[in-house]
């Protein structure tokens, strides 16, 4: 039982690292966006910049989440671990999307930039989301 255990609180430290990596990685795009589109000669500038000004929010929001999760001391981590699980499987998911459409294009889809970052997010999504659903609830107390 007590292997079980730090086998689960060490799938979820693993998981949770992951999060703040996926954040992490997620401000660095959003910002690359940021710089692209207040160049001075970008034709997509008024389309880049908001959108990524809109990416470096939640990706800020995602992040910040991520770290409290990692939090040592923190009882309530379930929640926001399965709703950072649920967001990063449907990224993952709409990545994946784009590879098929790609792929129809140009027939080879291991070419695709966007399959590593579609598969590392549909399979981090699911461990989160496994290891959450699978965690027996506990009852919270009651004042």
């Amino acid at each position: 039982m007590a292997t079980a255990q730090r086998f689960r609180r060490a799938a979820r430290g693993i998981i949770g690292v992951g999060h703040l990596l996926v954040g992490g990685a997620a401000l660095v795009f959003a910002g690359v966006m940021i710089v692209a589109g207040a160049d001075s000669g970008a034709e997509l500038g008024g389309v880049v910049l908001p959108l990524g000004v809109l990416l470096a929010l939640a990706a800020g929001v995602f992040t910040y989440t991520a770290a409290m999760v990692l939090r040592p001391g923190r009882r309530d981590r379930h929640r926001p671990s399965l709703i950072l699980s649920i967001v990063e499987l449907v990224a993952g998911a709409t990545l994946a999307s784009g590879v098929i459409v790609a792929v129809q294009s140009y027939g080879d889809p291991w070419r695709s930039p966007l399959l590593p970052p579609s598969v590392l997010l549909v399979a981090l999504g699911l461990a989160g989301l496994v290891l959450e659903v699978s965690e027996p609830m506990t009852a919270s107390p009651t004042h």
